[in-house]
C-alpha cells in the first residue's frame, strides 16, 4: 500500500477516533458538552480536509448534519453562514473574471504590462511576475496560471530559451509565483481572505472593507514580488542581463493578433474599472449611501454583466447562463463551511476556552509568536489546501490573540496571507502544478526557488505584520 493512502487513512481513522470520543465522554473542565462536540467535528473536518479523503466542497457541507445531530446547533444557525455577505462579494468578483476571460481582457492586460518591462532577461521576469500578480487581485489565480503560462512558453520558443536552465525555470516560475502572490492583495483574489473576512463579520461584527485591506495586504504583497523576483533572477536562476532581440516586436505581434479591443471587452473593462474604483472609495461613501457596501458593488457589478448588450452579429449580452455553470461552486460551500465551523467554535465556547491556554505563550515576544505560526501555517498550505487550512486555523489564531492580549484579526490575518505562501511542491498551489506541468522546471528547481522564498515571505510577512500590530488593536478587541 503506498505510504500516501497509510497516511490518508491513518488521518481520517485519527479524526473519526477524536470526534466519537467527544461524543461518548465528558468533556473537559471550562468546556460544556456542546463544546465539547464541537470540538471532534472540527476534527473530524480537518482530518478530511487535510487528507482529502472527501472533496473539500462536501466536507464542508457536514456542519449541516453533524452539528444538528450532535447537539452542537440547530440547522438554521449552521447554514446562516453559508449566506455570509462576503459569498456573495467573491461570487460578484467571479462573475467579471468570467466575463473578463471571455472577452480576452485579461489577455490584453498583461501583454501591455509585460510590452511596458522591456526586453532584459531580469525585466521580463518582472513584468510576468507584475502581470500575474494584478490579474490575481482580480480573477482566480489558477486561471491567470493558465492564461500566462502559454505567453511565457511563446517568449521561450521565439528566443530559443526553452533549454536554457537559467531563464526558462525562472520565466515559467515567475507566472505562478506572480499569480499565487497577487491574490493576497484583495478580498476577491483568494479565497482565504474571504473566509478572513466572513469569519470576523460572523464572530466579531468586524466588517473588513476592499480598502482596508487593500491598505494592509498590498503592500505586503508587493514586497513579497520584489522577493521572489530577486530570489529567481539574483539567488536561484542568475539568468543574466542580457536583451531579447526582437522581444518588443514579439509582445506587439501577440497583442495584434488580438486584434482591436470589441465592444464587449470595452464594455467589461468600464465594469470592472467602475466596480474597482467604488471598491476602493466605497468607505468615503458610507455616509451618503450606507447600503453600498463592497458585496452590493460587487453584485452589482456582476449582475450588469447580464445586462449589457455586448454586440456583435446576436448582440448577446457579456454574460449569459453558462457563466452560472462555470462559477466555482465548490470554492464557495468551502467558504460557507468554513464559516460554519468557525462560528460552533465561537459560539460554544471553544475558542475561549483554547485562548486561555495562551497565557502560557504570553511571556514571549509578538514577534516570535506570530513566527512560529506563519511557519507552522506555510508548512502545512504546502501539502493542503490554503482555503482548508484557513478554515481550520483561524478560530484557533484568533482565540490565541486574544490570550496574548490582542486583536483576534492580528493573528487571524497572519493565518490568511500565510496560506498563502506554499512555493515549494507542485502540490502546494494550483498555479505551482500548472507551472510543473510545463515540464520547464524541475521539481528539484522549483524546491531550491521555493525554500528560500517560504523563508522570505515567512520573514517578511511577520515584520509587516508585528510593525502593523497597533493598528489591530483598534480593532476586534
Amino acid at each position: 500500500m503506498a505510504p500516501a493512502v497509510i497516511l490518508r487513512r491513518t488521518l481520517v481513522a485519527a479524526g473519526l477516533a477524536v470526534f466519537l470520543y467527544t461524543l461518548l465522554s465528558n468533556p473537559p473542565e471550562g468546556l460544556s458538552a456542546p463544546g465539547w462536540r464541537t470540538v471532534g467535528v472540527a476534527a473530524l473536518m480537518a482530518a478530511l480536509w487535510i487528507s482529502e479523503a472527501l472533496p473539500f466542497a462536501v466536507t464542508a457541507l457536514l456542519p449541516l448534519v453533524l452539528f444538528p445531530a450532535a447537539g452542537v446547533g440547530n440547522i438554521s444557525a449552521s447554514a446562516a453562514p453559508f449566506a455570509n455577505p462576503v459569498i456573495f462579494l467573491f461570487l460578484g468578483g467571479i462573475f467579471i473574471a468570467i466575463a473578463m476571460e471571455r472577452t480576452n481582457l485579461h489577455r490584453r492586460i498583461a501583454l501591455a504590462i509585460i510590452g511596458a518591462s522591456g526586453t532584459r532577461k531580469p525585466a521580463l521576469v518582472a513584468g510576468f511576475l507584475a502581470a500575474s500578480a494584478f490579474l490575481s487581485m482580480w480573477i482566480n489565480n489558477t486561471a491567470v496560471a493558465v492564461m500566462m503560462l502559454p505567453i511565457a512558453l511563446s517568449v521561450l520558443k521565439l528566443f530559443d530559451a526553452e533549454h536554457d536552465r537559467s531563464f526558462a525555470p525562472a520565466i515559467v516560475l515567475s507566472t505562478a509565483y506572480g499569480a499565487t502572490i497577487g491574490g493576497m492583495a484583495t478580498l476577491v483574489g483568494t479565497a482565504p481572505n474571504a473566509i478572513l473576512a466572513g469569519f470576523m463579520l460572523e464572530n466579531y461584527g468586524v466588517e473588513i472593507g476592499f480598502l482596508d485591506w487593500m491598505l494592509l495586504a498590498a503592500p505586503l504583497s508587493l514586497l513579497v514580488l520584489a522577493a521572489t523576483w530577486a530570489v529567481l533572477v539574483w539567488v536561484v536562476f542568475r539568468p543574466g542581463n542580457e536583451p531579447f532581440p526582437g522581444g518588443h516586436e514579439l509582445i506587439a505581434l501577440e497583442a495584434r493578433e488580438l486584434g482591436p479591443p470589441s465592444r464587449a471587452e470595452k464594455s467589461v473593462a468600464l465594469v470592472f474599472a467602475s466596480t474597482a474604483a467604488l471598491w476602493i472609495t466605497g468607505g468615503f461613501l458610507e455616509k451618503s449611501a450606507p447600503w453600498l457596501t463592497d458585496t452590493t458593488i460587487a453584485m452589482a457589478g456582476g449582475l450588469a454583466l447580464f445586462l449589457i448588450p455586448g454586440g456583435g452579429p446576436k448582440n448577446e449580452r457579456l454574460l449569459d447562463i453558462r457563466a452560472i455553470q462555470s462559477v466555482p461552486w465548490d470554492v464557495l460551500l468551502l467558504i460557507g463551511g468554513g464559516l460554519s465551523l468557525a462560528a460552533a467554535l465561537q459560539t460554544n465556547g471553544v475558542a475561549a476556552w483554547a485562548g486561555g491556554f495562551a497565557s502560557q505563550a504570553g511571556a514571549l515576544p509578538t514577534f516570535v509568536v506570530i513566527v512560529a505560526l506563519v511557519a507552522i501555517i506555510i508548512l502545512l498550505t504546502e501539502i493542503t489546501s490554503n482555503a482548508a487550512t484557513t478554515s481550520t486555523f483561524l478560530p484557533i489564531a484568533a482565540a490565541l490573540a486574544s490570550g496574548l492580549g490582542q486583536s483576534p484579526l492580528f493573528l487571524a490575518a497572519a493565518v490568511t496571507l500565510a496560506s498563502s505562501c506554499g512555493f515549494i511542491m507542485p502540490v502546494g498551489t494550483p498555479p505551482n502544478a500548472i507551472a510543473f506541468g510545463s515540464g520547464r522546471v524541475s521539481l528539484q528547481e522549483m524546491m531550491r526557488a521555493g525554500i528560500w522564498l517560504n523563508i522570505a515571505s515567512g520573514i517578511i510577512l511577520a515584520a509587516w505584520l508585528t510593525w502593523l500590530a497597533p493598528v489591530f488593536s483598534n480593532l476586534a478587541k
